[in-house]
């Protein structure tokens, strides 16, 4: 009996520490239900698409116009890379490391530093096996298909945040 009022004390105590838990990436975006403009996209389409829905889902409406939105997301920066990190005792590739750097600005209404440069790293490693080759590249597929949507959904934290900072 003392383990279940404990249990329910904790609870009681961790609902009123602010703000409740939830899943990544279901909470809205905060006052964005305003118009935003996409620029410098010259990015693989997955990783607009991600982009794209993730401020979609956030309330926000992609807006064709730069003059029809309030806040304007300049890609600055894309790169992926891909770089070797095992080698096996007969000299061949075992391992491969694949990062992903973005390099945003977001400006308009609302966003405190509008000239400040919002950057997001990403890696993973792929254990490659020389014997299953179909196998390998549909895995890097994969890797690189996740490392986008991660890194769209870490920006968007980015906006959450230029945004959030200046209404505080």
């Amino acid at each position: 009996m003392k383990q279940i009022a404990s249990f329910c004390g904790i609870l009681v105590l961790l609902a009123g520490c602010g703000e409740p838990f939830h899943l990544r990436g279901n909470t809205s975006m905060p006052s964005l239900q305003q118009g935003v403009y996409l620029q410098g996209m010259n990015t693989p389409a997955e990783f607009d698409q991600a982009l794209r829905q993730g401020l979609e889902r956030a309330g926000a409406s992609i807006k064709q116009d730069p003059k029809a939105a309030q806040l304007t997301v300049t890609v600055n920066s894309y790169d992926e890379k891909r770089t070797v990190s095992g080698y096996s005792s007969t000299r061949q590739v075992r391992e491969f490391n694949h990062a992903l750097d973005v390099s945003i600005r977001v400006s308009g209404e609302g966003v405190t530093d509008p000239t400040e440069a919002r950057s997001v790293h990403v890696e993973r490693t792929q254990i490659y096996d020389g014997t299953s080759v179909l196998g390998s590249s549909e895995e890097e597929t994969t890797i690189k298909q996740d490392l986008r949507r991660e890194a769209a959904r870490l920006l968007l934290l980015r906006v959450r945040a230029a945004i959030s900072s200046a209404a505080k």
